[in-house]
């Protein structure tokens, strides 16, 4: 339900104060708040109705109807409270997406008493309801909502509430989490111009040589093993008992440098490195990445992968 934009600002500000974000929320009587349900004001309404009509006419059997009512009333209010109290509600994870993609936050529901709380309920406009169940044990929740833009995706205020046993009353509580998840920009291709000239070390030393057969790199001393093949003859003849030594050289390491496209705005750069970022990656070639006070060493792999990504989705970012 919305209320009008004045009241609702002032709302969510109450609410802001009032229940202030963390890593880990503890629910209590301060966090938690209980109304009836429809079906529950509609008891209330017959609850009333039949003790009227218990003092008009001096009914026994009314009055013990009613309060057996009310008395039901009270027990659902107690009853539901008291699967929220203690929850605890703590920040795991959050993931890594392109942009336009949906992002997942993980959570952990705990209590100190392992009892069983019934259905959970978790509300918010861009999951709809998520629902999980607590059965005394510590349980994962894992929601999602669409990215729309490349950079910081704070997982909302979203409303935990609980209905069991009876549906006659709901208890809830505005939850918001210290947890962020990060969305990087979209690859578009865009050619790189040369920047500069990078030194030209020696190749022997290049940490992406590796022993092979295709390329002669040296001699060396002649181990137990070594196939005659690969005898040095003519060192052979004068007594030195050596062999040739192969190395297979790798794609030379490549920087995706800020400074490469120039002319452009500033998020079409990042979805330009993030496009040369996945075709090194699937040509499975070494790359570094360069950015305006970051600079991350070459390297290749899943992880190297995501940690430039996470440097994109974070470019511009207030730390």
């Amino acid at each position: 339900m919305r209320w009008p934009a004045p009241l609702q600002s002032r709302l969510d500000a109450w609410v802001s104060r009032r229940l202030p974000p963390g890593r880990q929320v503890t629910l209590n009587q301060s966090r938690i708040f209980i109304v009836p349900t429809r079906q529950g004001l509609l008891m209330l309404g017959l609850a009333l109705i039949v003790l009227l009509l218990a003092i008009n006419f001096e009914s026994s059997l009314n009055y013990a109807l009613g309060f057996w009512l009310v008395a039901m009333l009270w027990a659902a209010v107690h009853l539901t409270y008291r699967n929220l109290s203690g929850l605890v509600v703590q920040a795991e994870t959050a993931g890594l997406v392109e942009a336009g993609e949906n992002v997942s936050y993980s959570l952990m529901l705990s209590s100190p008493r392992t009892r069983y709380r019934g259905p959970l309920e978790f509300r918010h406009e861009d999951w709809g309801q998520v629902g999980a169940e607590m059965d005394g044990r510590d349980t994962q929740v894992t929601l999602s909502r669409p990215t729309s833009q490349r950079g910081r995706q704070p997982l909302p205020r979203f409303r935990l509430e609980s209905r069991y046993p009876f549906g006659l009353v709901v208890a809830w509580s505005h939850i918001k989490m210290d947890l962020d998840a990060w969305a990087y920009p979209e690859p578009v291709e865009q050619p790189l111009q040369p920047v500069g000239t990078e030194p030209e070390g020696d190749v022997s030393n290049d940490h992406f040589v590796q022993t092979g057969t295709e390329d002669f790199h040296s001699l060396r001393e002649y181990q137990a093993g070594d196939s005659v093949h690969r005898m040095h003859w003519p060192s052979f003849s004068r007594d030195e008992l050596v062999v040739k030594h192969f190395v297979d050289y790798q794609a030379a390491d490549q920087w995706l440098d800020w400074h490469a496209l120039p002319g452009l705005a500033v998020e079409l750069r990042l979805s330009a490195l993030a496009w040369h970022m996945l075709r090194c990656q699937q040509q499975d070639r070494p790359f570094g990445l360069r950015l305006p006070g970051l600079e991350i060493e070459p390297d290749k792999g899943q992880r190297h992968l995501e940690r430039c990504r996470r440097a994109l989705a974070e470019f511009g970012e207030l730390r």
